[in-house]
């Protein structure tokens, strides 16, 4: 394929995107920046030199000319799109948290030895912490899977955030299990 960077394959997604013929129209930013006139979005003026320095697209040699995309580019932009879909589609197709796996099951347990704690936020990468903030951790989502299948329960104790964590009489029956 080619050795753009993420930044200038976007950009080069998103001409061929919008360029139906007389171009796009990227207006000065500050700082070395041009803005997309439909999504708004900024590249910074690097990110052009590369698509111009292949042939990718033509902007006239003028930093005020419409950016119109090559064949080459329409080409390579499709590749692009469709590696891009691919890899989305990659990621939504990972499976959902269970109740029932193994880091689940770690995390009930946990819970269940320090029955009634207060669990903690760390406020950055969406992960709750049993009984201290060194205790053991996981993501919300896998707390949220153990709370619908009716394994814990979490009660907010203060309106700051506050959650205590309780194992319920079915999630006793799946530890024991």
């Amino acid at each position: 394929m080619t050795d753009l960077s993420p930044a200038s394959q976007k950009l080069l997604r998103e001409i061929a995107k919008y360029d139906t013929g007389s171009g796009v129209l990227f207006r000065h930013a500050s700082r070395g920046r041009y803005s997309h006139p439909n999504t708004l979005t900024t590249y910074n003026q690097r990110t052009f030199w590369p698509l111009t320095g292949l042939g990718l697209v033509d902007d006239g040699d003028s930093d005020s000319a419409p950016v119109r995309i090559t064949e080459a580019g329409r080409k390579l932009a499709a590749e692009l799109e469709e590696k891009h879909q691919a890899e989305k589609a990659r990621k939504k197709a990972r499976p959902k948290p269970s109740a029932e796996g193994a880091t689940a099951l770690r995390l009930l347990q946990e819970i269940a030895k320090h029955d009634g704690s207060l669990v903690y936020d760390d406020g950055l990468r969406r992960v709750w912490r049993v009984a201290s903030r060194d205790g053991h951790r996981a993501s919300i989502s896998i707390w949220v899977a153990l709370e619908q299948a009716g394994y814990i329960r979490t009660d907010r104790v203060s309106s700051i955030g506050g959650q205590r964590a309780t194992v319920t009489a079915l999630g006793r029956q799946r530890l024991a299990a």
